[in-house]
């Protein structure tokens, strides 16, 4: 299944340099953070909260670290891949995001 790459914050981290730092460590690329997309989403363990962000490229080419497949996709795509279903209400909300964006 699909999501959206990312993680955990670290002490003395804010949210946009977590994001930041696991793109780094996840995609071998360096981000712009810029605008959050939906709600916080409680994660089933109750210990966490997915929060999903918009980003530049600044440098570097995607590359799958941590994962086996890497894909980019356009608003009309979103429904082409089984997401997880936390990350189900996000892509309503960024599918959305993007559909205002044009």
């Amino acid at each position: 299944m699909w999501e959206f790459p990312g993680g955990k914050v670290d002490p003395g981290e804010t949210e946009q340099e977590a994001l930041i730092r696991e793109c780094i460590e996840e995609l071998g690329v360096r981000i712009e953070v810029f605008d959050r997309i939906g709600d916080d989403i409680p994660l089933t363990h109750g210990r966490a909260v997915l929060k999903v962000w918009t980003a530049r490229l600044l440098d570097g080419v995607p590359y799958p670290h941590e994962h086996g497949e890497l894909r980019w996709l356009a608003a009309d795509e979103l429904d082409s891949v089984p997401w997880l279903p936390a990350d189900a209400p996000i892509v309503t909300a960024l599918r959305a995001y993007l559909d205002q964006q044009r």
